[in-house]
């Protein structure tokens, strides 16, 4: 008796288990912001994207719930909020995004500007879901994820940014104090990119050795030439380590 009593608590529980996950899908297709991977943000730097290149570009995936279709369906999102400017630091949003054919997900292509500014200030932008005739917001507006944090499947914040610290493979005993103008200058000198300053495998510490003691003869030449190399205060001599110098 008790066995049936424990196998007929099991179905009601699984039965109501069910209906939770039919009531989600219930009713209108809706959209959202890929909860699975349990992030509501991104965070981009241009620190490290080749100098000469002016935009770069995000795709934020969305996800579709309830029917599949076999026609394309348009997805809505705006700005809700931000502290940058349009055509300055972003492109504008274009007036929808495609979920094609026959899929559940599809992107939002965000286009991030570099001005100046960005070395100095960080900007950000809050993108949010809107209701259009293929799609609602059913979903729910937080979603708690497995180590309880809550975060957003309607909002997506992006935050960007140009403001550089020192790279990972940056050697202070072998390039001194770091500044960007100095990792720039020693790219252009040495045929280098900034992005090999953060990869263990490419600098390791004897190439740290010899870059920092070429870049000794390189400074050196420029000032026996009658062009010293200054900082960005146009005072302070750049130089390599203080080893190089005693």
């Amino acid at each position: 008796m008790k066995k049936n009593i424990f196998i007929f608590a099991a179905l009601i529980v699984s039965l109501w288990s069910c209906q939770k996950d039919l009531d989600l899908y219930s009713g209108r297709d809706f959209i959202y912001f890929n909860p699975s991977a349990g992030l509501d943000s991104t965070y981009f730097s241009f620190a490290y994207v080749d100098v000469n290149k002016e935009v770069d570009s995000l795709y934020i995936m969305v996800r579709t719930g309830g029917e599949v279709k076999d026609y394309d369906r348009q997805v809505k999102v705006k700005v809700a909020e931000t502290n940058a400017t349009v055509d300055v630091d972003y492109k504008a949003l274009a007036d929808s995004y495609t979920i094609p054919a026959g899929n559940t997900f599809g992107a939002i292509l965000v286009e991030l500007l570099r001005p100046e500014i960005l070395k100095k200030e960080e900007r950000y932008i809050i993108l949010e879901l809107e209701e259009n005739n293929d799609f609602t917001l059913s979903y729910p507006t937080k979603v708690t994820s497995s180590n309880d944090e809550g975060y957003s499947a309607i909002r997506y914040r992006i935050y960007f940014s140009e403001i550089m610290t020192p790279p990972l493979k940056w050697s202070i005993p072998e390039f001194g104090e770091f500044s960007v103008k100095k990792l720039d200058f020693m790219c252009t000198e040495m045929n280098m990119t900034r992005d090999m300053f953060n990869d263990p495998e490419y600098m390791l510490a004897s190439r740290q050795q010899y870059v920092g003691a070429k870049m000794v003869q390189i400074l050196d030449e420029y000032s026996a030439n009658g062009n010293p190399i200054y900082e960005d205060d146009n005072v302070t001599l750049m130089k390599m380590g203080d080893k190089y110098y005693k």
